[in-house]
C-alpha cells in the first residue's frame, strides 16, 4: 500500500512540476532532501549504535540482571506467573530501549522476548497472558527519555529540546496503566 501511495506522490509532484516549467526546482528539491536524509540516517545510526553497545555491555556485566531483580516487584505486577528470570530480564532490556526512545534497538529484545515466551508457551497458536500482556506494554510504551525525538529536536534548532521529557514521563505512565488494565480486562473477559 504504502508503494502506490509513495508512487502516487512521485507521479503526482512531477506532472505538477511540468505543467508550472518548474522541472528544476523539483530536481533541485530532490537533490537538497536526500543529502538531508542520508544525513539524518547516519546520526540516527551513532545513536543507535551506542545504544546497541550499552545495552550489550549492560547485559555482558550483568547489570540488567541486576536491575531485573531491582524492578521484579513491578514485572510480577504486569507478569504474575512468569518465573523465568532470563525472560524477565529480555522483557526488561526492551523496556529500557524503549524509556529511552531507542525504540529499534527495543525490537530486537522484544522479538528475543517474544520467541523466549513462545517457546516457554509449546509454540502454541494461542498465545500466553504473558506474550499478551508484553506485547501490549511494549507496544503501548511511550519513551521517558526520547533520545530519537531529542536528537531530531536538536538538530531541527529547536529553543528548548528538552522541554518534551517531562510530558512524555506522563504519558508513559498513563499508557503504561491504560495498556495494563485493558490487558488484563481482556484476559479475565477469555
Amino acid at each position: 500500500m504504502m508503494n502506490k501511495i509513495w508512487s502516487t506522490i512521485l507521479i503526482v509532484s512531477i506532472i505538477y512540476a511540468f505543467i508550472n516549467g518548474s522541472i528544476a526546482s523539483l530536481e533541485a528539491a530532490i537533490t537538497a532532501s536526500s543529502t538531508k536524509a542520508v544525513e539524518f540516517v547516519f546520526g540516527f545510526c551513532g545513536i543507535m549504535a551506542l545504544w546497541s553497545g550499552l545495552m550489550e555491555i549492560a547485559e555482558e556485566t550483568g547489570l540488567i540482571k541486576k536491575l531485573s531483580l531491582f524492578l521484579l516487584p513491578l514485572t510480577r505486577l504486569l507478569f504474575p506467573s512468569q518465573k523465568d528470570s532470563d525472560i524477565l530480564s529480555t522483557m526488561i532490556m526492551s523496556f529500557m530501549a524503549n524509556i529511552f526512545g531507542a525504540g529499534n534497538s527495543s525490537t530486537v529484545f522484544a522479538l528475543k522476548a517474544m520467541e523466549k515466551l513462545d517457546r516457554q508457551n509449546n509454540n502454541s497458536t494461542i498465545a500466553s497472558s504473558d506474550m499478551c500482556m508484553f506485547a501490549v506494554v511494549n507496544m503501548g510504551f511511550a519513551p521517558i527519555f526520547p533520545l530519537m525525538t531529542l536528537q531530531i529536536r536538536n538538530e531541527l534548532g529547536s529553543s528548548e529540546p528538552y522541554s518534551i521529557i517531562l510530558p512524555s514521563i506522563i504519558t508513559a505512565f498513563i499508557t503504561i496503566i491504560v495498556s495494563a488494565t485493558a490487558c488484563r480486562f481482556f484476559e479475565r473477559r477469555s
